[in-house]
């Protein structure tokens, strides 16, 4: 064939050939339009978990999944039900199956919470409904056309690709966590994670960004390669940051996988009504499902991806029953006259040591040692003391220690004072005043990984000195502390 019907033929095939090409683009935007509008519809109610609302939602995942023809993971159903709380809940989850001898008992789980947080009524009796365009109906689209785009490569996958539209995100991270503690999917065979959560807002932001790049070796050369990114899409990385604590990446770094949460950042009406389906970014939505696609097919054919080993410290996992925190109290403590209506004054109180608490949920223990200078004052001058204080405490807490989450605690103590003054004097505690003291303490921390902040309560039980006031009153210590914790 000479070169002139060579010239001919390539440049009637290109003819016909872009335009296919263009209107697949056009056809990828389509149909994530399409289900975003479809779930952020006011008839679905906010998709707040375990409401019938949820389930219309996953209703229509799973007819979409079914039309691809994606397998569900167990061969029967794309259902995955679990219980938290005496709730009942549903993760869908479908399959590819790698074709490698060996890769293919390696997973890489791709997934999006499909539920949000529902609607209230005002005063008027009017619905507020919060939609949740973008967080999260954005990523469970962009899971639905990943699979399209997966199901037509199947055969190329070493690796076997999970695809999972997580249930009770919004209310603890419930799906997620479920799926790395099961053993659906063995967790030491997950090679990589990934979650899709607010990517809809790329136009607004100007990025796409990947958390979690340094659990991976050489992570920010393999999101930012260049032969992965699409053309007009800008990849940024960064090695953690706070907010893969905030979405279904946390489960699987605390098994210690590797894990990228990529989201276009937080310009949308985050948990708020305006987050509406005609403020999405359609086209940029279709860049980032082909950036994920293009991620995922090199990741389930390379032999050699290998997790980095590190985690950031506040999303280590949990290295056995119990955990340590160094804490600090920083508060006030005045006597209390056991008799009459007469009250003490005030003055400063200081604490530190190390706290431990048992990675239990949600009941728990914990206790404490602390180094502990308390002051009062009293008419015959200002009394301090020094003491070494140890708290036993029964703690109920809606998460373990590790995970974001409230605490309440409360039990006894015991304070052995070891030196003091008042005003300039020693204080004798062979005649006047007592070295040890029992009590009660309770309060409550708010923990926002890897720092914890609450109020701590004492209230002594014993007499701080020996002999009674003229007013036949003993003294004993109350006091009220900041507490502040650094979870180890």
């Amino acid at each position: 064939m000479n070169r002139m019907k060579i010239l001919i033929i390539s440049t009637i095939t290109c003819f016909f050939l872009l335009p296919s090409v263009a209107y697949s683009q056009e056809t990828l935007v389509s149909r994530l339009t399409q289900h975003v509008y479809t779930l952020a519809d006011d008839t679905l109610k906010g998709r707040d978990a375990g409401s019938i609302y949820a389930q219309k939602a996953a209703d229509y995942i799973v007819a979409q999944w079914e039309e691809i023809g994606i397998t569900p993971w167990n061969g029967v159903s794309y259902s995955m039900p679990f219980t938290r709380n005496r709730a009942e809940y549903v993760n869908l989850v479908g399959i590819f199956e790698g074709n490698h001898p060996v890769l293919k008992h390696e997973y890489i789980i791709v997934g999006a919470h499909y539920d949000h947080i529902g609607y209230i009524t005002d005063p008027d009796g009017e619905l507020i409904i919060y939609n949740g365009a973008d967080d999260n109906a954005s990523g469970t689209a962009v899971i639905i056309e990943l699979g399209r785009k997966l199901k037509e490569i199947q055969h190329t996958l070493g690796r076997t690709v999970v695809l999972v539209a997580f249930d009770a995100e919004e209310i603890g991270l419930h799906g997620s966590n479920y799926l790395a503690n099961s053993t659906h999917f063995p967790i030491e065979n997950v090679k990589l994670m990934f979650s899709i959560d607010m990517v809809g807002w790329y136009e607004a932001s100007g990025y796409l960004r990947y958390l979690g790049s340094g659990t991976i070796k050489d992570g920010k050369q393999f999101v930012l390669n260049s032969e992965h990114i699409p053309e007009g899409l800008n990849v940024t990385t960064k090695k953690f940051g706070n907010m893969i604590n905030r979405t279904d990446t946390h489960g699987f770094y605390m098994r210690g996988r590797p894990a990228l949460a990529l989201s276009t950042g937080m310009k949308s009406p985050y948990h708020k009504p305006e987050d509406m389906a005609h403020l999405i970014d359609y086209e940029g939505m279709a860049l980032v499902t082909q950036h994920v696609f293009n991620l995922v097919q090199a990741v389930s054919n390379d032999e050699d991806f290998t997790p980095s080993g590190k985690i950031a410290s506040h999303h280590r996992p949990p290295s056995g029953k119990v955990s340590f925190a160094l804490s600090a109290n920083v508060g006030a403590n005045h006597h209390h006259y056991t008799r009459g209506a007469l009250r003490g004054k005030t003055a400063g109180a200081y604490g530190i040591g190390l706290a431990m608490r048992t990675n239990s949920s949600p009941i728990a223990a914990g206790t404490a040692v602390y180094y502990d200078f308390i002051q009062a004052r009293h008419p015959s001058g200002k009394i301090s003391s020094h003491s070494v204080t140890v708290p036993l405490n029964l703690v109920v807490q809606s998460q373990p220690v590790q995970l974001n989450g409230v605490a309440a605690f409360a039990g006894a103590y015991y304070s052995y004072r070891f030196s003091g003054k008042q005003g300039a004097s020693e204080l004798d505690f062979d005649n006047g005043f007592n070295r040890n003291e029992f009590g009660i303490n309770f309060g409550y921390d708010i923990r926002l990984n890897p720092i914890s902040l609450g109020l701590t309560f004492r209230r002594a039980f014993t007499n701080f000195s020996h002999n009674k006031n003229s007013d036949g009153s003993h003294l004993r210590n109350r006091a009220l502390f900041v507490t502040l914790n650094y979870h180890l």
